[in-house]
């Protein structure tokens, strides 16, 4: 039940509190004043680059989980009235239970911002990572207890004990009954706890990264960061108690990851990149009120966001999703961004072009979003830990060889430069897949040299596509060929042999009955697949691992919403071969997603005469 505290209602109020002005370099911090009838305060004002008195800053979700974002109090400064947010109502009493509420200075950013003023709600922005960074303590506000939130708190301090204390993965798996029904409602109550509003929020991704130090208050509880680190580094190696699935997990840990990279350039000096199109691409499905901070959100943490995005309420979202694919075509000289409205794509009602990506999209986390997130391309890259950073070298992706992008801007069109490389002509299906083909529709596949290839040739070439040539989710290393190879192989055989009783994943069975019909030079998958069984029968390394084999893969080369007759292309400045789809009768293109090329996937298809360079105009 929410905690019980009567406050003076906004609507016996007289006067509306009307802000003074403040400089784009100033902050208003607040105290709370000693009056035992209402939350009184008062604002004092402070330049960002002077000698500021010690403050504490408040992360919190401005939605309440019982009335949204209603305004049913209001706060006293002077003779006037400040509406305030519910959310804040059990923050306050907690404060007075535990007898703090007249300690030191506070920033909370809906008091403490005129947020009705669209020039100071953005030069506030500017300033988020000085705030944060210069606060003597951030103090994140989970809510009132409840749903075995105090339970949830203690069995933090227990995992943080845990991970400090054992010496592997092994021993906090085996030696503290952590994955026994001992601890069943713990795992239940720490989940509840995840699931809270603030964890969803995407401001509050930078208030827990920036921060020096901060504790986390829940009812009377509080847990410091480290300790919620620690937990969740506990929680992510007990794989067997279901946590790890669920989205409130993933709030958590994937913060974490981007602390652990920002701490290790602040602590360590190492370079990492946490590049803003990463960041909004790992984060964006995360809640906004206002859907131009799913950009605006990040900036703070970003590595290039302040050189790509000036904040600005008085855009539309559409103006600044462009603004902003624009700003990285220029800077980078690269079109890798337009990689991105293959996943994060808009709908046919909005106004944006299809090379922009639609932030609103509310695509869910995936360890590398697509291929030109590699580890190799620092101006995206990918949220791989601080001890896979700087392990290269790194294989990488060049379809262009490093070409910078031939581009102009035409009002919503982009006009480009590359080759087509062939049309897509056949294409298996994925269990998402609706618009695929079905299989009896199939033809050739793509790229039918003029010399047919063996077998094995093929399917080591399928396999590549599979897992897109790389060994690892982070794209870091080449696909080991030979072991690959017959591990799909062996895998697949099972499938195409008439009456089978080895038990394959459901995933793979779907998959090759799909693709099974598919011809790659004139023949079946089925047939090629079945040629090429005796040859993996020689091989004697152990089995693959069905469940590893899979999850740790791509299955397909293309984006889902590929289509027969879409164009391969390679334009300049891109890292991957990408999808157009032309326009109707016209010589203007959609664009439809990035494209793993086997054999094309380094640039050579540009050292190819039969390939013309053109114009592209892509809508």
């Amino acid at each position: 039940m929410p905690i019980a505290f009567v406050h003076r209602s906004i609507m016996d109020t007289k006067l509306t509190y009307v802000y003074d002005p403040i400089e784009a370099n100033q902050l208003r911090l607040l105290r709370f004043l000693p009056d035992e009838d209402r939350t009184s305060i008062v604002f004092e004002t402070y330049s960002i680059d002077d000698i500021i008195p010690p403050y504490r800053s408040l992360s919190y979700a401005w939605a309440s989980p019982y009335t949204g974002m209603q305004k049913s109090w209001a706060i006293h400064i002077g003779g006037s009235d400040l509406p305030a947010l519910d959310s804040l109502l059990s923050f306050i009493q907690a404060l007075r239970l535990k007898d703090r509420l007249c300690e030191g200075r506070w920033w909370i950013d809906s008091w403490c911002i005129d947020q009705t003023n669209l020039i100071e709600r953005a030069q506030q922005v500017r300033l988020m990572q000085k705030i944060y960074h210069h606060a003597e303590e951030v103090v994140v506000w989970l809510g009132e207890e409840s749903d075995n939130s105090d339970l949830a708190m203690d069995f933090i301090k227990l995992l943080e004990k845990i991970r400090r204390e054992a010496s592997s993965v092994e021993q906090i798996r085996t030696s503290f009954d952590l994955q026994t029904y001992k601890y069943t409602v713990h795992w239940k109550a720490l989940e509840a706890l995840l699931s809270r509003n603030w964890w969803s929020r995407v401001w509050t991704i930078q208030e827990f990264v920036i921060p020096l130090k901060m504790m986390f208050w829940c009812g009377l509880q509080e847990a410091s960061k480290a300790a919620v680190c620690r937990s969740l580094s506990v929680a992510d190696k007990c794989t067997s108690v279901g946590i790890k699935e669920t989205l409130a997990f993933r709030y958590g840990f994937n913060r974490r990851r981007v602390w652990e990279l920002y701490e290790a350039e602040l602590q360590d000096g190492l370079k990492s990149t946490r590049s803003l199109l990463s960041l909004a691409a790992y984060f964006c499905f995360m809640n906004v009120t206002d859907d131009r901070d799913r950009l605006y959100g990040m900036m703070a943490m970003s590595t290039d966001g302040s050189s790509l995005l000036d904040v600005s309420y008085s855009l539309t979202c559409e103006d600044v999703y462009m603004r902003f694919t624009q700003a990285f075509i220029a800077q980078y000289k690269s079109l890798d961004i337009v990689c991105f409205a293959s996943v994060f794509s808009a709908p046919s009602e909005s106004t944006l072009p299809s090379w922009v990506p639609d932030w609103h999209w509310r695509n869910t986390f995936h360890v590398t979003p697509l291929m030109v997130s590699q580890s190799y391309n620092e101006q995206i890259g990918n949220l791989r830990a601080p001890v896979f950073v700087g392990d290269g070298p790194y294989a990488h992706y060049s379809a262009s060889k490093g070409r910078p992008a031939v581009y102009n801007f035409e009002g919503s069109q982009l006009m480009t430069q590359g080759i087509i490389v062939d049309t897509i002509d056949g294409i298996a299906a994925s269990k998402n897949a609706a618009s695929a083909q079905r299989p009896d529709d199939y033809t050739e596949a793509l790229l039918s040299p003029a010399s047919p290839a063996s077998s094995t040739e093929i399917l080591k070439s399928v396999c590549r596509a599979l897992v897109l040539n790389r060994n690892d989710r982070f794209l870091r290393h080449p696909m080991p060929a030979a072991e690959f190879y017959y591990d799909f192989v062996r895998l697949c055989a099972p499938l195409s042999q008439a009456e089978s009783n080895i038990s394959t994943l459901t995933e793979l069975q779907d998959w090759y009955q799909w693709t099974k019909t598919l011809k790659i030079q004139g023949r079946s998958f089925e047939s090629i697949l079945r040629d090429s069984h005796q040859t993996a029968t020689e091989y004697s390394g152990p089995p693959p691992n069905d469940d590893e084999f899979i999850q740790d893969s791509f299955i397909g080369m293309v984006s889902e919403r590929a289509m027969r007759g879409d164009s391969v292309c390679v334009l300049y400045g891109c890292s991957v071969p990408v999808l157009l789809r032309r326009c109707d009768d016209s010589d203007s293109f959609v664009f439809v997603g990035e494209c793993y090329l086997d054999g094309y996937m380094d640039g050579s298809a540009l050292d190819k005469k039969e390939f013309e360079e053109r114009r592209f105009n892509l809508q």
